[in-house]
């Protein structure tokens, strides 16, 4: 199921949703030795657009797909990216077309065997697929009670749904694929919110808007019972507390 295919999912994601790519695109092309740009890439599962744009900065011709028709209506930069709606398994471009391939906080809602697949016929030879993960952390500078709230608190209402978390990215399985793989030590991104921005993203997550099509609630209701939750941790609303998202980065190269 693709929890972001609604209207009012895509306009609550894009409202919502920290940008932290450009970041994340920096270490990728640090890693890579990247100088000056790339003739061609794309990104999977672009949503919005943010990762996609930050690949502007390694790229000449950017390319953005997502499944969800609504959210490529919001995208960013669309005079600068070409965006399409396409499957993660099945995309209309031509074999060996891209330099670099990246898919960022989508991969465990794919067919990965289909995916790689894909991505394999869609790469040059000896180029790279990118996948990233930027995922909420549930940890607060100066409040250590608040990793308890997240999981003990707030994923408890609201649970998150069941997603693929359990594939093999083992050196051995992804030869079998015709991929080497390389997988640096993770990272922390620190991201400042104030009570309603931090609320704001809550409410784009998958666990909650899961909760609101099973109609056990509304998004104005969560947004109520999440801005009582979080009184404790913000004295008013021009208060920023620094949240902490874990970050991981594996390297694919097509052989």
């Amino acid at each position: 199921m693709n929890y972001f295919n609604s209207k009012i999912a895509a306009e609550k994601y894009a409202a919502g949703r920290p940008d932290f790519h450009a970041g994340t695109i920096q270490r990728v092309r640090d890693f890579l030795n990247i100088e000056g740009k790339l003739p061609k890439a794309l990104d999977i599962a672009c949503g919005t657009g943010l990762s996609a744009r930050a690949l502007l900065s390694i790229a000449v011709d950017v390319y953005g797909i997502d499944s969800s028709e609504e959210m490529l209506k919001l995208a960013v930069e669309p005079s600068q990216i070409h965006y399409s709606v396409a499957a993660a398994e099945k995309q209309p471009f031509g074999d060996g077309e891209f330099d670099l391939i990246t898919a960022c906080s989508a991969v465990h809602w794919f067919d990965i065997e289909a995916f790689l697949n894909e991505t394999n016929r869609l790469l040059k030879k000896g180029r790279w697929l990118v996948i990233y993960e930027n995922f909420f952390a549930g940890e607060m500078d100066g409040h250590d009670d608040f990793n308890y709230w997240v999981n003990n608190v707030y994923l408890a209402r609201f649970p998150s749904p069941p997603r693929n978390k359990n594939y093999d990215w083992s050196v051995q399985n992804l030869q079998s694929k015709n991929f080497t793989i390389q997988t640096p030590d993770g990272f922390k991104n620190p991201i400042c919110f104030t009570k309603s921005q931090l609320i704001a993203y809550f409410i784009t997550q998958s666990n909650v808007i899961a909760a609101v099509e099973r109609g056990s609630c509304a998004y104005e209701e969560i947004a109520l019972w999440l801005d009582g939750q979080l009184d404790s941790y913000f004295e008013n609303d021009l208060i920023t507390r620094v949240v902490y998202y874990g970050n991981w980065i594996k390297y694919l190269r097509k052989t």
